[in-house]
């Protein structure tokens, strides 16, 4: 917990707020004197007026909590409250604020479902996503007018455990309902800003990386075939079955698979490369390999390609070749990583002991084009060296891609 200084003024927000609460509980106590005579206020009242009044808000906070009437005049007061603690990252005081509005006998159903809510948040917000669960399955049955939105949390919970039957099953049952009430289900929002038809291919392409990984070869296809139903155009839906056909040496069915990304989304095509490289090496069709190269990169200049084919020149034509088509190359597309390899490759060639400050140029340059990230998500901008299919940023699914925007030349 955050230690605060005892000389410091609190948070201004936070102050306000609980003035305001001291004196909408003034006003209805005055409200309430014209029926009854006004009931005397506790000593934990008039402490916790006392310690807001010296800015010590830790132990105003814990009196204030004791001390507020929890009724339906003072309900969104209390949901305010708890609201703030837990942005605050005071999670256990907006529990206790929160379970208070639970266990009032007073409340309304409405409101009482909200309390139920926000009550499974704050577990989410502390990590004890198990309580959190219990909750939201609680509230879907008791609450049709939450539900939609306890399934949202549900999912979220089921990503950060990564338990995907479970994530798909519930996306699933947002999109019956949302056809059930004669909705579009393309715009059915999922637990962040993305709709659930992005989620779902996602759940199940996990679900099927998390069989393989058990060695359930036909649970593994059961939800790729799921996958497909959901997004058949999806490219990680074609690189898994790609990656499928290839493990059964099916090395003819792996390059037609993977042929279509081309169609789907060229940006992938770099992850395509050592599969096919293999598939066409095996079938002894290593010129088929490059004449696939040299058109692809004709179409979509990137770094991934330009590479893949420079390293197919050194194998078949000698590295003195692979240098030359890198340097002519570059003549119009420079790449870090690209000058890297056409220097190493000149070096090989020439065998001449480097110069000192050369020897250091060439480790910086090194340096430099391992730690450039290979891939940036098109949301947030996040880089990194491996494919993420959901970003660590911006939380994001497919939002992913090779480094190296595709243009397609005019022919």
């Amino acid at each position: 917990m955050r230690v605060r200084s005892p000389g410091k003024l609190a948070d201004p927000i936070l102050f306000a707020v609980l003035f305001c609460a001291v004196a909408i509980g003034w006003l209805f106590g005055r409200a309430a004197s014209t029926r009854h005579r006004m009931q005397p206020r506790s000593s934990d009242y008039y402490k916790g007026l006392n310690y807001l009044l010296d800015a010590k808000p830790d132990a105003e906070m814990d009196t204030f909590i004791a001390s507020l009437d929890v009724n339906e005049e003072t309900f969104e007061t209390h949901m305010a409250l708890g609201h703030l603690l837990r942005k605050k990252g005071e999670v256990q005081r907006a529990i206790r604020v929160h379970q208070n509005l639970l266990n009032a006998s007073d409340i309304a159903p409405d409101h009482q479902h909200s309390a139920h809510l926000e009550l499974a948040r704050d577990y989410i917000s502390a990590g004890l996503l198990d309580r959190a669960e219990h909750l939201l399955l609680d509230l879907i049955s008791e609450s049709p007018q939450r539900a939609v939105e306890a399934r949202r949390y549900l999912i979220e919970i089921y990503q950060t455990e990564r338990e995907w039957e479970k994530a798909a099953a519930m996306a699933s049952s947002l999109l019956s309902k949302k056809a059930f009430f004669g909705g579009k289900q393309a715009d059915v929002p999922g637990p962040g800003e993305q709709s659930v038809n992005v989620l779902l291919p996602h759940f199940y392409c996990e679900l099927c990386e998390q069989q393989l990984q058990q060695g359930n070869r036909r649970g593994a296809e059961e939800a790729l075939e799921a996958a497909a139903r959901e997004d058949g155009s999806n490219v990680r839906v074609t690189l898994m079955y790609a990656r499928l056909a290839f493990n059964d040496a099916d090395y003819e069915q792996t390059i037609s698979l993977l042929h279509q990304v081309e169609h789907q989304d060229p940006d992938f095509l770099p992850e395509t490369l050592p599969l096919l490289k293999v598939c066409y090496t095996e079938l002894g069709r290593q010129h088929d390999f490059s004449l696939f190269l040299r058109a692809s990169l004709a179409k979509y200049p990137t770094t991934g390609l330009m590479l893949a084919l420079a390293d197919h020149v050194k194998d078949f034509e000698g590295v003195e070749n692979a240098a030359a088509f890198l340097a002519d190359y570059m003549r119009d597309s420079v790449s870090l990583r690209g000058l890297y390899r056409l220097l190493l490759w000149q070096l090989e060639s020439d065998q001449d002991q480097l110069p000192s400050h050369l020897e250091i140029a060439m480790e910086l340059m090194k340096q430099l084009s391992e730690k450039s990230p290979a891939y940036r998500c098109h949301h947030c901008g996040f880089g990194g060296r491996h494919l993420h299919w959901f970003c660590p940023g911006c939380k994001f699914w497919g939002s992913i891609k090779p480094m190296g925007v595709t243009k397609v030349l005019s022919q």
